[in-house]
Parts: C-alpha cells; sequence; structure tokens
C-alpha cells in the first residue's frame, strides 16, 4: 500500500523529531530546506533544495508530490506558507491563511494584540526611514523587521543615528520591505508555553531568559532560560489571562503556542506569540520538563485532530545555557560528554557539524550548542551552571578554543 507524503518546510534540528513522529505515522516524507545538507535532510526520505518561504514554489512540490499533508512546526514564515498552500489544495491546517498572516507579521500582530487587551508597548511602523517622525520615538527602542525568523536583525537602538540604520537595515530583510520601532520595555524576559483548546488555553509552562547585555547595539539574543519563570503569585494568574485573550483574539482553538513577554515588577508587556512549537530546545524542555509532547500536538494540529495534551507540573528547577562561538570552522564542543557523564549536566546538544562556518553573530541560527542542568534548588542550579561553563570549550578546525566567553549568571532569584 502506498503511504502518504507529508511535505515538511524546513529541515532544522527540531525538524528531525517532527519526521520521526511523521514516519511513525505512516508518513513518506520529502522535506524542503534551502540548504544543501540541513540535519533534518538525514531522516527523511527526499529532500528537495528550495526556499521554504516561497510559497508558489512550495505549492508547486504539493502539487508534484501529490502530498496529502504540508506541515511545519517551528519556522514562523514557513507555517504561514503551509496555510496558504494548505488552503490553496484543500488540506487540513492549523489555523487559516489569514490567521497566519496576523502570526507572523508583528505589525499585525500588534494591530490585534490593541483590540483584544493584550498589554503591549507602543510601536511605529515603516516602510521608509525618512518617513518616521522620529520626535515619538523613545529612546531606547528595538527595531526589527515585521516578519523574519529567528532573531534576524532584532536591535536596541539607544540614538537616533543608530536608530535610523537599523530601520534601514530591518526593511531590507524584511520580505515586505516593513520595519517595526518598538519603545524598549526594561524588566525580564520570560516565555510562557501553552496549547489552545477551543478558543481557551491552558498554560503548560513558563521560564525565564538569561539574556546578554544588549547595550552597545547588539544583536539581542538569549543565553538560555530558566524554569519555571521567576514571576509572582499575582502574574501567575495573568500569564493565563493573556494566553486565553491570545488564543480567542487570533482564534486560535486547536494548536500549541507560545509568547514572549518582559516582566517589570508586577506589569507585563507582550513582545509577540507564536501558534507554533518553539525552536531550539523547547521541544526537549517541554517534554522532559513537564511531560508535554508538543511535536505530537502540532502533528495533531495540522491534520484537525483534537490535541488531548497530557503534563504535570514542574518537580525541580532547570537552566538551560546556549553555546556561542567566535567566527571560525567549527570542528568539536569538548567538554560536554565528560560533564554529563559526572552529572553536572542533564543533556547536551551539538548543533553544528564538522566544518561548518561560524561568523560569531550571536543569533539563534549561530549557535553550536547548549546544555542542560537540573537542580533541587537554586544555588544547586547556580554551582552546576558555573562548573560547566568553565570546562566547556569550543574547538575550531586548527585545535583552538573559539568560544564565546558568557558573563557567569547572576544568581536566579535575582534575574
Amino acid at each position: 500500500m502506498k503511504k502518504p507524503i507529508a511535505v515538511v518546510l524546513g529541515g532544522t534540528m527540531p525538524h528531525v523529531t517532527l519526521v520521526d513522529k511523521l514516519h511513525e505515522r505512516g508518513y513518506y516524507v520529502v522535506l524542503v530546506d534551502y540548504l544543501p545538507n540541513p540535519p533534518a535532510k538525514a531522516v527523511a526520505e527526499e529532500h528537495i533544495q528550495a526556499s521554504t518561504l516561497d510559497k508558489e514554489r512550495v505549492l508547486e512540490i504539493a502539487k508534484e508530490k501529490r502530498a496529502s499533508l504540508v506541515i511545519s512546526t517551528c519556522i514562523d514564515q514557513a507555517n504561514s506558507v503551509c496555510c496558504y498552500v494548505a488552503e490553496t489544495l484543500g488540506l487540513p491546517r492549523p489555523y487559516s491563511y489569514e490567521t497566519s498572516l496576523y502570526v507572523t507579521n508583528k505589525g499585525l500582530m500588534k494591530s490585534r494584540m490593541e483590540q483584544y487587551d493584550i498589554p503591549s508597548s507602543p510601536y511605529i511602523l515603516t516602510t521608509n526611514v525618512d518617513n518616521v517622525n522620529w520626535s515619538k520615538v523613545n529612546f531606547p527602542c528595538v527595531v526589527k523587521p515585521v516578519d523574519c525568523n529567528s532573531s534576524k536583525g532584532v536591535h536596541r537602538a539607544d540614538n537616533i543615528e543608530d536608530a535610523q540604520q537599523f530601520v534601514i537595515e530591518a526593511i531590507r530583510l524584511s520580505q515586505t520591505g516593513e520595519a517595526i520601532i518598538e519603545n524598549f520595555c526594561f524588566g525580564d524576559e520570560i516565555q510562557v508555553d501553552c496549547v489552545a483548546l477551543d478558543g481557551k488555553a491552558d498554560v503548560v509552562m513558563s521560564r525565564s531568559k538569561v539574556k546578554k547585555d544588549s547595550r552597545e547595539n547588539a544583536v539581542i539574543n538569549s543565553l538560555g532560560s530558566v524554569v519555571p519563570a521567576l514571576v509572582s503569585e499575582r502574574l501567575s494568574s495573568e500569564l493565563q489571562r493573556i494566553a486565553t485573550n491570545i488564543a480567542r483574539g487570533f482564534n486560535l482553538r486547536n494548536t500549541p503556542f507560545f509568547y514572549q513577554a518582559i516582566v517589570s515588577g508586577d506589569e507585563l508587556n507582550v513582545l509577540e506569540f507564536a501558534p507554533r512549537v518553539g525552536g531550539g530546545l523547547s521541544y526537549y524542555m517541554l517534554k522532559t520538563f513537564v511531560g508535554f509532547d508538543a511535536v505530537e500536538a502540532a502533528v495533531d494540529s495540522f491534520l484537525g485532530h483534537a490535541i488531548r495534551p497530557t503534563y504535570h507540573a514542574l518537580e525541580r528547577y532547570y537552566r538551560t545555557c546556549l553555546l556561542y562561538s567566535k567566527p571560525c570552522t567549527f570542528s568539536h564542543i569538548k567538554g560536554l560528554n565528560e560533564l554529563k557523564q559526572e552529572g553536572l549536566l542533564k543533556e547536551c546538544f551539538i548543533t553544528k557539524i564538522q566544518g561548518d562556518i561560524i561568523d560569531g553573530d550571536m543569533r539563534s541560527s549561530n549557535r553550536v550548542g547548549a546544555f542542560v542542568v537540573e537542580g533541587v534548588s537554586k544555588e544547586d542550579l547556580e554551582h552546576k551552571i558555573n562548573t560547566c561553563l568553565k570546562r566547556i570549550e569550543v574547538i575550531d578546525m586548527h585545535g583552538n578554543n573559539q568560544i564565546i566567553s558568557l558573563l557567569t549568571p547572576p544568581p536566579l532569584w535575582r534575574l
């Protein structure tokens, strides 16, 4: 009997798990990715080298392969292409193509947030740097493209001159040629992982992000997360209210999603959200820490099957740490396996292969690896993190250590 064909958009490491899940359900998998050797290529039956953002090309591939499913579980713009192709061909999808535009374009997203009492910072949209009324921009501000994956083109600006350069860059990177300028929110960033069920939402897990100091016009990026998020009891109920408003406001009825927000005291501002599985270590964290299989839920969502989520409360503290390298040709990471054998880290991941070129920019697509520690207390967690960071090295093809030295994180209870 001929197997049904699933077209998977994006060959990222998290999609290795997606391909495995589809195989368990009996699918023949055709992977679409513009890279010649993406990680998921090794587990898919076919690989077509094409852009996941070219919706007409993906539509052509889906027709040629007679696909019964077009899916992407952790890439914003690719999710929108999936919805476009599925809607065109009458295939199942987690939400409409129109909804996908509202959740992948930050300008449209912010306008909908205002309508549904989802707190967010003031913003300005522009397609031309010369049209910005800078007297209405408060500094510091954050400048980013309205529709890019990863943290590409996201900058903090402390003055007009820097902001203007970042707006020009954001417009260039944006698919629609549009940039968004937002007030910079001071405070701690959190991520809240949720699942939408018939217009309601459950909060499954929360985390506080550890971030690199965003001064000196650095690209804003993450060094890892602390689980659970360090928020007050009052804000815990606010996290649930916002999750429900997002599900209702964007007509999400059967999908995993997450949102990111800044916490300052008892105030919270939502930065953005995405109705998908988070990238990086999100799948591992949800499955390991609280027992929620987010990729399984996402596949059900794309197939139009009701999600039946199961998850439990956190029992320990967890910390993820992301590893970055200076510009080099990557060889390997030293120290991870030894630390795991000694019980100092719970799990480790290597996201680059030998020979990969690293340009040194600390964005998510440039991470070389990550590790996870588990502790019975915050102090136990902090001790393990510090020990690991002192012993891990990123080795280049010439045998040199190229790890970007990260500041020892502050005590977790003072994040």
